[in-house]
């Protein structure tokens, strides 16, 4: 049989542990409140000190700020595609800036005129003239040639050349009876060449009156052309009308509003450049801006 206190025993006080026959207990408050009991080494809630809980609180809004800036931070699908446009519309701003830059420079270099490449090659002829296959010069490169220019230069410095160019019609009317070769394309190797029987010219070159455009005299002769519609032939000979004509051709063209479509690719550049820096900067502030919100 436990022991316990009786209703006659000695009062333990208010909340004072009594025994029992299984242990310690806490008798029942009655009147005034209960006076809080501490066990040595047992904490309860409640317990903490105010320096304690301020701690407690400290550690924890850092641990959710680490977390917020942990979900925030990294490389994120939006980022991702943000720096991948801003990218694409930069290399398409480079490449517009410098087309137009280009043509700019082209369009005030040389007077404007665009070295088409032809004198990587020589040509000659044993016979009085070489003259170009036909062509339409207000068709090439869209319509965009201007004005031609077309330099003959001799082999030998001193040779006295001409260089003439006429409409397809005029051409065959002086060339013909003439001994003359027409070439039809130009390589290292030489050219590819048809040869028309006949003799020496009638006439001077330079005397004839069907050119549009001509150009003689010793060394290196040029001759500028405005662009015409309708077929079109250059021929080269030498002035005196005499036999063996060779020597190189260059041909430079004048792309007609140059100046302005350099312009125009020049400021679509640049304003393309300065929208994807706009895209790439403001994006991320606005991102940043909302998470401080």
């Amino acid at each position: 049989m436990g022991v316990s206190p009786d209703a006659g025993g000695p009062s333990s006080g208010y909340g004072e542990p009594g025994w029992t026959e299984q242990g310690i207990s806490v008798s029942p408050c009655t009147g005034s409140p209960c006076e809080k009991h501490t066990v040595p080494g047992v904490r309860h809630p409640g317990d903490e000190t105010e320096e304690e809980s301020v701690t407690d609180r400290g550690a924890k809004g850092l641990a959710k700020g680490a977390n917020m800036r942990s979900t925030s931070a990294g490389w994120t699908t939006g980022r991702i595609v943000a720096v991948v446009v801003g990218a694409v519309l930069s290399l398409v701003a480079l490449t517009f800036a410098s087309l137009g830059g280009t043509a700019l420079y082209m369009a005030t270099a040389d007077d404007g005129y665009i070295d088409l490449g032809t004198d990587r090659y020589a040509h000659r002829t044993e016979t009085y003239a070489m003259a170009s296959d036909s062509f339409r010069a207000d068709k090439e490169m869209a319509g965009l040639y201007k004005d031609l220019r077309i330099t003959f230069t001799p082999d030998k410095a001193g040779d006295p050349v001409f260089v003439g160019i006429a409409d397809k019609a005029g051409m065959q009317r002086y060339l013909a009876g003439v001994q003359h070769v027409t070439i039809h394309e130009s390589s290292s190797k030489g050219d590819t060449q048809s040869k028309h029987s006949g003799a020496a010219p009638k006439t001077l070159p330079g005397e004839a009156d069907v050119w549009g455009a001509k150009a003689g005299g010793q060394g290196a002769q040029t001759l500028n052309w405005s662009v015409k519609s309708g077929d079109v032939a250059a021929v080269f000979m030498k002035a005196d009308g005499s036999r063996g004509p060779s020597g190189k051709v260059t041909v430079a063209a004048k792309i007609a509003w140059l100046p302005w479509i350099g312009a125009a690719l020049l400021a679509a550049g640049l304003v393309i450049l300065a929208g994807s820096v706009v895209y790439l900067m403001v994006r991320p502030i606005r991102r940043a801006r909302g998470r401080t919100a």
